[in-house]
């Protein structure tokens, strides 16, 4: 579910770029003449005179203002796209499994209705940023990740919670320009976090203090779990295909974008700058509005 999480982020980053560049480029055409074309020539040939695994310098105020846009843009979504609000974040996804408690007893496990809150309180971490015309290394920090879900127990029904405090999550994508076209070709991810609280209801039916206390257990040893699941220390079947398949899915609608504006690196990064700068269609509601239902899956 990590990983699903940054994906979504990622499809909306592209495709509201796409956008952006789109309506300006429609709106403000112009006629380049010999002169300026001259004058371009020697600012792209020190692009040329670099690697492209070269860090690329950039000016922090400027990623931290597309950022900011970005927040906003994530409680708006972006409807003609296909992109609701993504705050708070509803997932159409039904979790179901059993297993054996302390091999004393089978408890039958089922999920849904998942509500994710926080989505859009995030910072970015320049110490642990770089980019590159053929990677992008992004650190982000989400204060309290808050997910609320309908659960049953053996059929007893409730409302469960789990809170995740000062998480870091670590983005890697790789791409390469094919025929003047940016392609995305990996996406991969890591997450570390510093705390969680859990309430699972219902966990004793019979004893509210014991609920209590394996509810405290299971959340002090998330962050744990956490770090062993990251770094593949264990591997759980049901998160992996949950993963691989939101991989897939971010794959191929970032591509998908991407190629529909035929876009190259340059032109990404100016859709990027145009997006900061609020051009025309880049917002697509006001200040607190929320446009469309909040679901992805």
């Amino acid at each position: 579910m990590r990983k699903f999480l940054l994906n979504a982020v990622l499809i909306a980053i592209v495709v509201i770029s796409c956008q952006s560049v789109l309506c300006d480029s429609d709106q403000n055409e112009t006629i380049v003449t010999e002169t300026e074309v001259i004058n371009y020539i020697p600012e792209n040939q020190q692009l040329l005179n670099h690697s492209a695994t070269d860090p690329i310098a950039y000016e922090e105020q400027d990623v931290t203002r597309f950022i900011d846009v970005l927040k906003h843009q994530l409680r708006c979504g972006y409807p003609k796209f296909g992109i609701p609000s993504l705050v708070p974040l509803k997932l159409s996804y039904k979790f179901k499994t059993s297993l054996d408690f302390l091999s004393m007893k089978k408890i039958h496990v089922s999920a849904s209705n998942f509500m994710i809150y926080g989505l859009d309180n995030f910072n970015w971490l320049s110490s642990n940023t770089s980019f590159t015309r053929t990677g992008t290394n992004l650190t982000i920090n989400f204060p309290n990740i808050t997910v609320t879900a309908d659960t049953s127990l053996n059929g007893i029904n409730g409302s469960s919670r789990l809170s995740l405090f000062d998480t870091l999550v670590f983005l890697v994508s790789q791409y390469e320009e094919k025929d003047d076209l940016l392609y995305v070709t990996d996406l991969n991810g890591d997450m570390t976090l510093k705390a969680a609280g859990v309430k699972i209801a219902h966990l004793f039916p019979k004893s509210g203090k014991l609920t209590k206390i394996w509810n405290k257990a299971i959340g002090d040893s998330l962050p744990v779990v956490t770090k062993l699941l990251t770094t593949r220390k264990i591997r759980v079947e049901v998160i992996s295909r949950f993963i691989n398949g939101a991989k897939y899915y971010t794959l191929s609608s970032a591509n998908s974008a991407l190629a529909t504006y035929k876009l190259n690196f340059d032109g990404v990064v100016e859709s990027f700058k145009r997006f900061s700068d609020k051009t025309d269609d880049s917002l697509m509601c006001d200040k607190e509005d929320s446009v469309g239902e909040s679901r992805i899956m």
